[in-house]
């Protein structure tokens, strides 16, 4: 049984269901919105971790696991309980742990485990473990303090880009021409992430186990993922550039990523960030790179 972590309102999910389906590999899907009502677990830490998991009805032995492909967690459903927000916290952290503790348990073949995402999700984090194991990354300053951008402006020669230290926002360049006074006060509600603006090409590395796959993007805006008409061109990386983006996986704890490089206009190839959850059709539809198929293949040749 090969576990997709999402629904089949996601088109990357329903593709990899429908090659399962196709190979005649039992899947199912783990939509946790569904916790507790339409998801229930039965566990049991101190046997070896004996249990099953019943989504709709359906059972699943957790030793009939072979793998999971986190594609999308929906999160976990709770209610507000009428004038007691203590017992509302407490019925949310009780289901969180349960689930968080199982995720981390589940001895399987995970593509990517629940580490990596929260890995991810400490995008500083990840910067830092990165710099340790010498990946060049940009010059980076997270703040709420509006005073250190002056002095980070003048280090990257007045141009410097913003984006959410967690993500959910395109990145945009500053210059010193264009940040407001009214930017600079919203560092009191929420920091922000500044890091050197990187004049050059981005590289999307599709990174497998066994298989890297690099796409040139070239796109007219600063954060490719707003140009509808980004055009993807097929590249080979320098050997140091395919064995760094194995590193950055096992720094990572990723199996397979999809990892955001930049070519600066020196030959300097300078790592952005390493995605557990990237999207891939449309790279592979006007790549012909079989992306599917390896990631089908981590799922079912463990």
């Amino acid at each position: 049984m090969i576990i997709i972590l999402g629904d089949n309102k996601d088109t990357h999910s329903e593709l990899v269901s429908c090659k399962l389906k196709k190979l005649q590999e039992d899947y199912c899907f783990l939509d946790t919105s569904l916790y507790p009502e339409n998801l229930l677990i039965k566990w049991n830490p101190d046997k070896n971790n004996e249990g099953y998991l019943k989504i709709k009805n359906k059972k699943i032995n957790f030793k009939d696991i072979k793998s999971v492909y986190w594609r999308n967690f929906n999160g976990i459903k709770f209610e507000k309980i009428e004038n007691d927000d203590f017992m509302t916290d407490i019925l949310y952290r009780e289901r969180k742990s349960a689930l968080y503790s199982l995720f981390y348990s589940l001895k399987t073949n995970w593509v990517n485990s629940m580490e990596a995402f929260e890995i991810h999700q400490k995008k500083a984090y990840a910067l830092h473990l990165m710099k340790e194991n010498n990946i060049r990354i940009p010059r980076t300053l997270i703040t709420n303090d509006k005073n250190t951008i002056e002095e980070f402006f003048e280090q990257n020669n007045g141009e410097i880009i913003v984006k959410p230290i967690l993500g959910g926002a395109y990145t945009e360049k500053l210059t010193k021409k264009n940040i407001t006074k009214t930017r600079l006060q919203s560092l009191k509600l929420v920091p922000a992430q500044f890091q050197e603006y990187i004049d050059g090409d981005d590289i999307r590395v599709y990174a497998f186990k066994n298989d890297i796959f690099a796409v040139k993007i070239n796109s007219n805006t600063v954060d490719f993922r707003e140009d509808e008409n980004a055009q993807l061109t097929k590249i080979e990386l320098p050997q140091k550039v395919i064995n760094d983006c194995y590193k950055v996986m096992k720094i990572l704890k990723l199996k397979y990523s999809g990892i955001d490089i930049r070519l600066n206009k020196n030959g300097e190839y300078v790592f952005i960030e390493a995605n557990p959850a990237p999207m891939f059709i449309h790279a592979e539809k006007v790549t012909k790179y079989p992306l599917t198929k390896s990631l089908i293949d981590m799922l079912i040749n463990l």
